[in-house]
């Protein structure tokens, strides 16, 4: 119902009241009951016509119906995650508090209960089990009712976004308190669901939620709401929306409300609570073992009741080690075997065929790895080479979607026919092969309506790490490169009119015949491709990806109208602007020219200095932009990291050098006294200085903690491009453009050597001459000339063994050399314009 049909209806309703009020006494005394009922009608209608702009304005909050802890028990989400209540005598004493918590609505109990717990700890179980206590049955002394709920899952898209729970939540308060849903219909702040999570706090529920509380705080209602697996959020955003929350209402205090929240720990989140009641937070860590164990007996007598009471029972309690995501996958791990089966597969497992009681810890990987391993061991040990990786391929698929995906559209993702072969009978076969490596899978995976879902992301998390999942690792940019190909060719096949619409002058709405068009002519790969190519293609390294960026361009040029086509037939138009931004957003980079590179110490990250005066900062594993530093006004010829890690030093042609807080960005300090462009910086191994050279002919050194500079090195004639320490911090060597390298001692300033002729024991340079010279750093003298460029030569290094020389060059090259001979060993080609900076 829109407004103005609501102002309709209240117009009519009310020239009707008129007319009552018109009549004569007599008539009235007449038709008095006659009246009454009419008037009731009235009211009643006018009701059903708030109640219905009021559900239309909740619509609008498009709250995730995916995340409610109901989801499972209708719908078309219905037991997709296969959430289930604790175990009856199971973790009693933990939802015991949790309820003694929620039922005291006085004052004095904290509004805020975050429970938190390693990976398999049992945590969405125990929330499970609370949403349902409270929205259901129910307790004959609880004093509170599950206002609203949110079950984050990585596994569904709308339910991994932070800002989709204020929205949700405030959507299941609504419908249970009219008061609420009154106030925020009134407060007209619905636009605060395009704002950041702490603006849909603050205009959605808090100021909402205040004006609908009654002067007597005894007639208030109260509502418990309940947030489950914060840590699956995308990126930091679950730590940043429980940050969020409880800065919200413990600022606040909203009477009538409490929050019911659990994630995986964070030290950072910890740290900002320490201002915080203790009593607001439990850890599940703090359950001793003994109880722990207990609990986990109970669970495994209950599934597995033809071990209880024997050994392998007793080791398998032990060998869970408190984790209940253990002894539920060794459940699955055994279901449907005959018990002859399931004694011998049990005996497989780490420790359970040992005939002693294991310790709870094991010195090579922790116990749910081994458990992972051995399942993923029985499931490829029989395939090699090509079919092992086929089938690895479809698993990782699986684990790399942007929605769940079902077994046949992974084939056609990942095998395409070929051109002599039938279509039908290839997607057979490779869906076959699917569904075959999910059979195998049925401990970790499982299928629901079609879709493939993971039962834990312990074990996503596993598979995305390298050294736990040794030959069965999932390289996520890789795989994400892998599926972007796939969804740009299955989009070759989009047209116009795909679905062969007979007339444009019809209505989508009118158009009875068009859900089925849509059907027999988007398939289910192609709606998946058009729906999430973008997803796939913003976890893929923009670096180096020239091919899938020429990709892009194509479809951007030729089927771009095409694809939003089939994206309002597929009811999904609403995504197209999203979708975009992020294909925009992986290809800044190619915007600016880079002039500096340098790794971080762990290897993690990369940092560049660009053209356009900014500083990035790049998951070295990803690929992701992780933060761009702002500051300098002119292009940044030059960066570098501190040893440990915690700061960045960029120098620039707006003649500064500035200090910035790696992990956050921030910028530290700016360095100034170069009278000229700053061409290259360094810092000294122990991190208590930094080096500048610049085109003013001097090297300068400056105190990292103060930014005070400690010292000028002259003596170079021309500009300062290269200087760096010796790793003993004594001495600092110095490349310039007057064709020397200068040796300098860094505690007091003076100039030591000056080599000429264009590691502890050697010097590296390159020049303008197109030459690479290596030098003995104790005798100056010249050891060997490395020729091969045919232009100058702009950046060298050395690898941290000693053993290679890489150099980069303006004639477009990479050229890598034997550091002993000077022997070239290779030439990387493939840039289109001079190199400016290259680092092992």
């Amino acid at each position: 119902m829109t407004n103005r049909r609501l102002c309709r209806t209240l117009e009519k309703e009310w020239t009707n009241l008129i007319e009552l009020k018109k009549q004569s006494i007599i008539r009235k005394i007449a038709v008095h009951e006659e009246d009454k009922g009419k008037i009731a009608d009235i009211f009643e209608r006018i009701n059903r016509a708030r109640e219905q702009l009021v559900k239309l304005l909740l619509e609008r909050l498009e709250a995730s119906h995916a995340a409610d802890h109901k989801s499972e028990l209708e719908g078309d989400q219905r037991q997709l995650l296969r959430r289930a209540v604790c175990t009856p005598g199971t973790r009693v004493r933990i939802l015991d508090d949790i309820a003694r918590w929620a039922n005291d609505t006085s004052p004095e109990s904290q509004s805020v209960y975050w429970l938190s717990g390693q990976a398999g700890s049992g945590k969405s179980t125990i929330a499970y089990t609370i949403a349902r206590r409270f929205e259901f049955a129910g307790d004959a002394d609880d004093t509170i009712v599950l206002g609203g709920n949110f079950f984050c899952s990585r596994q569904i898209m709308e339910t991994r976004s932070a800002t989709r729970i204020i929205r949700t939540i405030v959507y299941h308060l609504a419908l249970k308190s009219k008061a609420f849903a009154d106030a925020l219909r009134a407060s007209g702040n619905f636009n605060a669901i395009h704002h950041s999570v702490r603006a849909q706090l603050e205009g959605l529920l808090i100021e909402p939620w205040k004006k609908a509380q009654p002067a007597d705080a005894s007639q208030s209602p109260c509502f418990l709401v309940v947030i489950d697996a914060l840590d699956e959020i995308e990126g930091q955003g679950g730590s940043e929306f429980l940050r969020d929350l409880l800065d919200s209402i413990n600022k606040h205090r909203l009477r009538g409300l409490k929050f019911f929240a659990t994630s995986r720990p964070d030290p950072d989140l910890v740290t900002h609570l320490t201002s915080f009641d203790d009593k607001q937070f439990y850890r599940l860590e703090q359950v001793p073992i003994t109880e722990a164990q207990v609990d986990i007996t109970t669970y495994l007598n209950a599934n597995l009741p033809g071990f209880a009471g024997r050994l392998e029972m007793e080791k398998l309690v032990v060998q869970a080690a408190g984790l209940f995501i253990y002894a539920a996958t060794v459940v699955k791990y055994l279901a449907g075997y005959a018990p002859r089966e399931q004694k011998r597969r049990l005996g497989k497992l780490p420790f359970v065929s040992s005939s002693a009681v294991p310790s709870t810890t094991e010195e090579e990987t922790p116990l749910l790895d081994s458990l992972y391993l051995q399942i993923l061991s029985d499931a490829f040990r029989h395939f090699k080479d090509e079919s092992f990786t086929d089938r690895l391929h479809i698993l990782h698929t699986f684990l790399c979607s942007a929605e769940c995906p079902s077994t046949s559209i992974v084939a056609e993702l990942l095998f395409p026919p070929d051109e002599d072969e039938d279509e039908t009978d290839h997607a057979f076969s490779c869906t076959e092969i699917a569904e075959s490596v999910l059979a195998s899978l049925h401990a970790v995976l499982y299928i629901e309506n079609e879709k493939v879902f993971s039962y834990h992301k312990s074990f996503t998390d596993f598979m995305f790490d390298q050294n736990r999942a040794k030959e069965f690792w999932c390289d996520q940019a890789k795989h994400h490169r892998l599926l972007t190909d796939s969804c740009f060719r299955i989009m070759d096949g989009l047209k116009f009119n795909i679905a062969d619409i007979e007339s444009s002058f019809v209505l989508d709405c009118d158009n009875s015949a068009l859900p089925e068009a849509v059907k027999q002519n988007i398939t289910p790969v192609l709606s998946y491709s058009c729906r999430n190519w973008d997803y796939h293609l913003s976890a893929v390294a923009s670096i180096d990806s020239n091919a899938l960026r020429e990709t892009l361009s194509e479809f951007l040029q030729l089927r771009v109208l095409f694809w939003m086509e089939a994206l309002n037939l597929l009811g999904s138009r609403g995504q197209s602007e999203r979708m975009l931004q992020k294909a925009y957003k992986w290809v800044p980079n190619v915007r600016s020219q880079i002039f500096a590179v340098a790794y971080s110490s762990d290897d993690k990250c990369i940092v560049s200095g660009l053209e356009d005066s900014s500083v990035w900062v790049w998951d070295a594993s990803t690929g992701e932009m992780l933060k761009v530093l702002e500051g300098h006004t002119d292009a940044v010829y030059s960066v570098a990291f501190s040893s440990d890690d915690k700061c960045i030093v960029s120098g620039s042609l707006d003649k500064s050098v500035r200090m910035w807080d790696a992990p956050t960005g921030k910028m530290l300090k700016v360095l100034e006294g170069h009278t000229e462009r700053v061409l290259s910086v360094a810092f000294s191994s122990n991190d208590k200085c930094i080096i500048s050279g610049s085109s003013d002919k001097s090297v300068r050194v400056w105190d990292a903690l103060t930014g005070k500079m400690l010292r000028v090195l002259e003596g170079h004639t021309n500009a300062v491009w290269s200087v760096a320490f010796s790793s003993d911090d004594k001495h600092i060597v110095s490349g310039s453009s007057d064709k020397s390298v200068r040796v300098w001692d860094a505690s007091t300033g003076k100039m030591l050597k000056v080599l000429e002729g264009h590691t502890e024991r050697c010097i590296i340079s390159g020049s303008s001459d197109k030459s690479v010279r290596v030098w003995d750093a104790l005798t100056g003298k010249m050891l060997r000339v490395l020729e091969g460029h045919t232009n100058a030569v702009c950046s060298v290094t050395f690898s941290s063994n000693d053993k290679y020389i890489l150099s980069s060059s303006s004639d477009k090259s990479v050229r890598v050399w034997d550091a002993l001979t000077g022997k070239m060993l290779k030439v990387l080609e493939g840039h289109t314009e001079r190199v400016s900076s290259v680092t092992f």
